[in-house]
């Protein structure tokens, strides 16, 4: 949310709300304290937490997708504490995948080009690891 422009986040309202559709999920926000975007509920029954991330790269342009460490520390706090999974879907130009925040990572450093700030730690996750979804 710190650094989400419009344009960002029409599109990852946009992919909620298309894969709360697909799977009868009613999508919530969540505030910003909890670092993720959603939780999914099916009916009154939480089932589910998610962080959205819209790339305007193919999928095949890297080998792995990258978040930021803090989302990963945070969703497994969540997971921990609800018992809850966390997922982390993103949307590439050709396609949308998703996959468990506790799936194998890498964990590195790097600097965003776009930002004028100090090298962060994120976790970097096999694209091959993703599963697809068809959305839209």
């Amino acid at each position: 949310m710190l650094y989400e422009t419009e344009e960002n986040k029409t599109a990852e309202d946009k992919l909620r709300t298309a894969l709360g559709d697909a799977y009868g999920y009613n999508m919530v926000a969540l505030p910003i304290k909890y670092s993720l975007d959603c939780i999914a509920y099916k009916g009154k029954e939480a089932k589910a937490f998610f962080e959205f991330k819209c790339r305007t790269v193919a999928s095949t342009e890297y080998d792995t997708a990258l978040v930021n460490l803090h989302k990963v520390i945070a969703a497994a706090n969540i997971t921990k504490a609800t018992g809850l999974k966390c997922w982390l879907v993103v949307q590439w130009t050709d396609m949308v995948g998703f996959i468990d925040f506790e799936a194998d990572k890498q964990i590195g450093m790097s600097k965003r080009r776009d930002r004028n700030e100090a090298a962060d730690l994120f976790a970097y996750y096999p694209v091959s690891g993703f599963k697809s979804l068809s959305l839209y």
